[in-house]
Parts: C-alpha cells; structure tokens; sequence
C-alpha cells in the first residue's frame, strides 16, 4: 500500500509540475505578446507625430514647430514631447547642417514665485533649463532633456524627442522657450562652429 500511494502521489506531483510549466509558458507569451503591441503602438504613434509635424512645418513655413504648445505635468514625473526644426539651407562642403537647441524658462505666472524658487532676484528666471542657448548649458536647473546639437540633413525636416521631468519646483504655470541656432557657415556639428539664432516659439508648463 506504501509503494502504491508513494507512486500515486509521485504521478500527482509530475502532473502538476507539467500543468505549472504549460501555464506558465503560456503566462510568458502572453506577456511577450502584450509588451511586443505596445512597443510597436508606441512606434506607430511615434511615427504619426513625426509625420503630423514635417506635415505641419511645410504646409505652415515655420523654421519649429512642436505638438504640444502646453504641458500639464507633476513634480518628478516625466512625460515627452516632439519639435520640428526646418532646415533652410545646404552644407556647400556636406549633406547636414548643424543645430543649437536649447530651453529656458522665462518667468512663472505668480510674481512671487520664480523659475528657481531657491534663487533670489533675476537669476531665477530667464535661464537655461535644457540644451544650450547661445552656448550656455542648465547652469542653476535641468528640467528639459534635449539633444543639444542636431544634424538635420539639406533643405530637410528634423523631428527630436523633448524629455520634461521637473524634479523640484512650485506648483505654479511657468512660461517656457525653445531656441534654436544654427551654424554661421551651414556646416555639420563634427567641426564645432559659432551658432547665431535661427527660431525661437515659446510655450507654457503647468506644473502640479
């Protein structure tokens, strides 16, 4: 009887284990199914706001453009959106011409409050908070991430990812502004040229 129930429960224990593998198995493709959709909805709408905007900046005539002139964001949360850079000119020595982009924060809506609620007086406002302007980096604060020197090929369109995650700062509407430079002789970002202003479009943080 020992030997019989020892084989039974042996039999019982193997059943289980291939019912736990299968289920298991099928737990896994089905979660590899769901990431692999969304990773590929995520590409499609990437790809839609890409298009919307090339489509935008050549029907409009405007050097930038982005897809979101207003940002609802919460401290320490991050959240994405894209710019359009035209490029209006031709390299004479290559196939790209090199741009400066930067982002400063211009001035929060409530007077006493400030860009950098730490900071006394005007260096609280009006600075760089991602990118580059004028050469300038984020010197006080970073919220923007942003590529601050692009390629973009000849007489082409360039659309670029902008990264906000503001990690300290009063719940407050904070007016912001994209600059962008270009290079003075039309050349491409491997030989580090002097950069004068192109375009700049401002808009507007709300942050909670």
């Amino acid at each position: 009887m020992n030997k019989k129930a020892a084989l039974e429960l042996s039999i019982n224990a193997i059943v289980v284990l291939i019912l736990a593998i299968t289920i298991l198995g099928l737990g896994i493709g089905f979660i590899r199914g769901q990431f692999g959709g969304l990773s590929e909805q995520f590409t499609q709408v990437r790809a839609e706001i890409k298009d919307q905007l090339i489509t935008k900046i050549r029907e409009s005539g405007d050097l930038l453009v982005f897809n979101r002139a207003e940002l609802e964001v919460a401290t320490g949360k991050k959240d994405t959106f894209y710019i359009g850079v035209k490029n209006t000119e031709s390299n004479p020595d290559g196939d790209t011409v090199c741009y400066q982009i930067g982002v400063k924060c211009i001035r929060s809506l409530k007077s006493d409050n400030s860009c950098t609620p730490d900071i006394q007086g005007d260096a609280g406002n009006n600075i760089v908070v991602g990118g580059k302007v004028d050469g300038q980096g984020a010197d006080q604060v970073t919220w923007f991430q942003v590529f601050d020197t692009v390629d973009i090929k000849n007489l082409d369109v360039g659309v670029y990812p902008v990264t906000v995650q503001i990690a300290k700062g009063k719940p407050d509407t904070y007016a912001m502004e994209i600059i962008v430079a270009k290079d003075s002789q039309n050349g491409d970002c491997s030989r580090g040229g002097v950069f004068t202003r192109y375009q700049s479009k401002q808009f507007f943080v709300v942050l909670s």
